[in-house]
């Protein structure tokens, strides 16, 4: 990192945060050839590297591994490892796992001449960010332009005793050491849903509870319920709308209250129920940058601030997934610089909730479509029918969304051991305005989930509009060629 000998430095830009918003920011700027200066005041990467995405997605690995989940059933041999080897040997890997990705971070970060500072940044007049050392150092950084994507962490009501060994949130949960008689899990989201099911695939029965009426609201709805099916079919429970009001230790037991007069009794307890946003330091009032009741910061849709030079993009503006704050980082440079971001911006972000299975979507779900008038039919195909799901015992479900006036492929929503590989192929094809006809033409190796595409298209053809498929030289069951 750079040194604080320095008075200070000027440039196009400075982004504070080296999460996926942040980096993707200086990186692009970088690539584009300007001068950028990254703040960081912890570890390049973000959540993704330290506590989130990339050691969960480890312990889920793992898991796998060592429990040989689902496997019994399919060869009917269990050669899964006991808990007190299962659980070091899961910690070690997350922590090796995340300190490689540290690396090669900042690997990319120096390959493209972003200029990086080791400490906790805040405003200070004009254009102007101070970065401060943690041995009092500081560094003051001019630029025309300032990108705030600090990010965000658990949220920690007061009313959870999160000083209790008992209970977890997403930061602190992968150092678990023992395998827990039952986890409670509060939030059906992505964090919840990932760790439920990993915790399930370790034997561990859990409980989810989630005030809303569904879980992983971001998904296509069919997908949510087929996500539940799964859960409940593996002895697990699932409490929704309703919350939680309070929990305290009972001898070896947490007691938790729930709104709805229930008492749950479990002995691990994993709070995962939303993030807060990390702006406390920043000096946003010095600034002027407005936020909104829950300290999230205003953007428009260049995700400029009420500050004219100061843009945000990530949690800081609201929940999101590290490809959308992807996104949103590279929305921002581009907004700060007066560039084109359609030109650098995938406009159809995917989605993908890595739990076991995978749930997965891209572009428009069915309810996106209700929502916004546009006419539309699906098709379907259970994936644990095709040779590849036979193969390995596997369930799971493509499905793909179509406007039903043009056959044009709109969404592709998939939940099986491998959605967030398949979901990439449907969102190509998003991105060059595929029909009916040219998903369903294309050749897809067999066996793979991917082949799930023709049959998926197949199966809409029955529900088309005969007019379009007749355009498309394509037969159907009401009108054919």
């Amino acid at each position: 990192m750079a040194s604080h000998g320095e008075v200070g430095s000027r440039h196009d830009v400075v982004v504070i945060g080296a999460g996926p918003a942040g980096e993707a920011a200086a990186e692009l700027g970088g690539n584009l050839g300007y001068s950028v200066a990254l703040v960081e005041r912890d570890t390049v990467g973000g959540t993704v590297v330290t506590s989130g995405g990339a050691p969960t997605k480890t312990f889920r690995e793992a898991a796998v591994y060592l429990s040989a989940f689902e496997k019994e059933k399919v060869y009917g041999v269990a050669l899964s490892a006991p808990p007190e080897v299962m659980y070091p040997a899961i910690r070690a890997r997350a922590r090796e796992v995340s300190e490689q990705l540290r690396q090669e971070t900042l690997k990319r970060i120096r390959e493209r001449d972003v200029y990086l500072v080791d400490g906790e940044a805040r405003l200070e007049g004009e254009h102007t960010v101070v970065a401060r050392a943690g041995d009092g150092t500081q560094m003051r950084l001019h630029a025309e332009r300032v990108i705030i994507a600090t990010g965000s962490r658990p949220l920690r009501p007061a009313s959870v005793p999160f000083d209790d060994p008992c209970v977890f949130d997403s930061e602190t949960v992968t150092g678990i050491t023992r395998k827990p008689r039952e986890l409670l899990i509060v939030g059906g989201g992505a964090i919840g849903v990932e760790y439920a099911t990993i915790f399930s695939a370790l034997g561990v029965p859990v409980t989810i509870l989630d005030a809303a009426s569904r879980l992983t609201a971001m998904m296509d709805g069919e997908i949510s319920q087929r996500l539940e099916q799964v859960f409940l079919a593996r002895g697990n429970r699932v409490i929704l709308g309703t919350g939680m009001i309070s929990v305290r230790k009972d001898g070896g037991d947490l007691a938790v209250a729930l709104d709805d007069g229930q008492q749950l009794r479990p002995d691990a307890l994993l709070f995962a129920a939303g993030r807060s946003v990390s702006t406390a330091a920043l000096g946003l009032d010095v600034a002027g940058v407005e936020v909104d009741a829950r300290g999230r910061i205003i953007v428009d849709a260049e995700r400029r601030t009420s500050c004219p030079w100061i843009f945000a993009a990530g949690d800081v503006i609201g929940p999101s997934l590290a490809s959308v704050a992807t996104d949103q980082g590279r929305q921002a440079l581009c907004g700060a610089l007066g560039l084109d971001f359609s030109a650098h911006v995938d406009q159809i972000p995917a989605a993908v909730i890595y739990g076991l299975p995978e749930v997965a979507r891209a572009g428009k779900s069915e309810e996106d479509c209700a929502a916004g008038g546009i006419p539309f039919e699906t098709g379907r195909c259970e994936l644990g029918t095709t040779p590849r799901g036979i193969i390995a015992g596997q369930e799971g479900l493509l499905k793909l969304v179509f406007h039903g006036a043009t056959g044009v492929l709109l969404g592709v929503h998939a939940i099986c051991d491998i959605a967030s590989e398949i979901a990439g192929t449907g969102q190509a094809m998003i991105h060059s305005n595929a029909t009916v006809e040219d998903v369903i033409r294309m050749a897809y190796n067999t066996p793979t989930y991917t082949y799930g595409y023709k049959l998926a298209a197949g199966d809409a053809l029955a529900r088309l509009n005969p007019d379009i498929l007749k355009a498309m030289r394509l037969p159907s069951q009401a009108h054919r060629i």
